[in-house]
C-alpha cells in the first residue's frame, strides 16, 4: 500500500523514496478539513496544487535522484513534525515550475510585539497572484465529551496525543489569526513594503483523525469525507481484541506523513505489548503503530494509548 487509497493519483506515482513520498503527501495530498466549509465567505481556501504532468515528471525524477531534497532537509534538520512539514513545503515552492517562494516564517511586528508570522508567501504563476499560505499537520484522537447523537461531534472532542493540542483551538488560531495576518494593517504594510498587494489566502491542513474503538464518534464539521477514519485503542482493549496480531512497526513522529513502505524494526504483538505497558506506566503519550504486510508495506495504521489516556 504505497499511498492511501484516497489519493489515487499519488498512489499511481509509485514513489519509493520516503522523503519524496512525504513531499508528495504534504504538498499534493488531500486536506484534512475543508476550510471553505468552516469559514464560508471569509476569503480563505484550501491550498490546491494540482498534480500536473510537469509535477508528475518532476516527482519521478526526484524519486530517482533524491539528493537535492536530502541535502535541503539536512541543511536545517527538523526535530518536530510541524517543522519537517514546513521544510517540505519550502522545498516544493522553491523547486516547482509554477511557484516562487518569496518568504517564509516572516514575522509581523508592531513596536516590540510580534503579532505573528507568515508561514509562506509565494507567487503562483498560473493565477499570477501572490499567495499567503498557512501550514499545519495534525493527528487527533477522538474523545467523546459533550455530544450524544451518533452522527455528530465537535472539534473540541479531537485531541492531540499530548491532550493540550485540540482541533478546535488549532482551527481557531488558523482561521481567526494566522490566515488573517495579511488583512491586519501591520501585516498589509509589511506586504506592501515587499510589493505584495492583496495576496490570496490559503491553508494547507494535512493529517488524520482517529476514531475511538468501541465508539462510533463521527468526524467533526468540515472533515474531508475522502479520507479514511482509522481507530485508536486503549492498550487493554487492543490486547483483548482481534486486532493484536500481525507484523507491527511503531512509527517515530517524523515518519507519520506518508504510509510506510518496506519498513524495518518490525515487532510481534507480544513484544510490542511489553514495550508499551512499560511506556504507559510512566505516563507516556499514545504511539502511532502500523500493521505491515510481508514486504513491510503499511496495510493500516492505528494509535495505541494507555488505559487512563487522556486523563493522565
Amino acid at each position: 500500500m504505497p499511498l492511501p487509497a484516497n489519493c489515487p493519483q499519488l498512489t499511481a506515482l509509485n514513489l519509493t523514496h520516503p522523503q519524496v513520498r512525504d513531499l508528495a503527501w504534504a504538498c499534493l495530498g488531500p486536506p484534512l478539513l475543508r476550510v471553505e466549509t468552516l469559514a464560508p465567505g471569509a476569503g480563505v481556501t484550501d491550498a490546491r496544487l494540482p498534480l500536473t504532468a510537469a509535477r508528475t515528471a518532476w516527482l519521478h525524477e526526484l524519486d530517482r535522484q533524491p539528493q537535492p531534497l536530502i541535502d535541503w532537509l539536512a541543511a536545517q534538520p527538523a526535530t518536530r513534525l510541524g517543522l519537517y512539514f514546513e521544510r517540505l513545503w519550502h522545498f516544493f515552492l522553491t523547486r516547482d515550475s509554477e511557484t516562487d517562494l518569496l518568504a517564509h516564517n516572516l514575522p509581523v511586528r508592531s513596536g516590540g510585539t510580534t503579532l505573528g508570522e507568515f508561514d509562506c508567501l509565494y507567487y503562483c504563476r498560473q493565477r499570477q497572484r501572490p499567495v499567503h499560505l498557512e501550514l499545519a499537520v495534525k493527528f487527533y484522537l477522538g474523545w467523546r465529551r459533550t455530544t450524544t447523537a451518533a452522527g455528530q461531534s465537535t472539534a473540541a472532542e479531537w485531541l492531540g496525543p499530548n491532550t493540550v493540542d485540540r482541533l478546535d483551538l488549532k482551527l481557531q488560531r488558523l482561521l481567526q489569526h494566522q490566515s488573517r495576518l495579511s488583512l491586519d494593517p501591520v501585516g498589509r504594510e509589511l506586504l506592501a513594503s515587499r510589493g505584495l498587494e492583496q495576496p490570496l489566502r490559503e491553508i494547507a491542513l494535512r493529517g488524520s483523525l482517529f476514531q475511538p474503538s468501541g465508539d462510533r464518534l463521527s468526524p467533526p464539521p468540515g472533515y474531508n469525507p475522502a479520507l479514511p477514519l482509522p481507530h485508536w485503542y486503549p492498550l487493554s482493549a487492543w490486547r483483548s481484541g482481534a486486532n493484536a496480531q500481525g507484523r507491527l512497526v511503531v512509527l517515530p513522529r517524523l515518519r507519520w506523513l506518508s504510509p510506510l513502505r518496506h519498513g524495518t524494526a518490525i515487532q510481534a504483538p507480544e513484544d510490542l505489548l511489553v514495550q508499551l505497558e512499560a511506556r504507559f506506566a510512566r505516563g507516556g503519550r499514545p504511539v502511532l503503530v502500523v500493521q505491515v504486510d510481508d514486504e513491510g508495506c503499511e496495510s493500516q495504521r492505528l494509535f495505541l494509548a494507555g488505559d487512563r489516556w487522556p486523563d493522565v
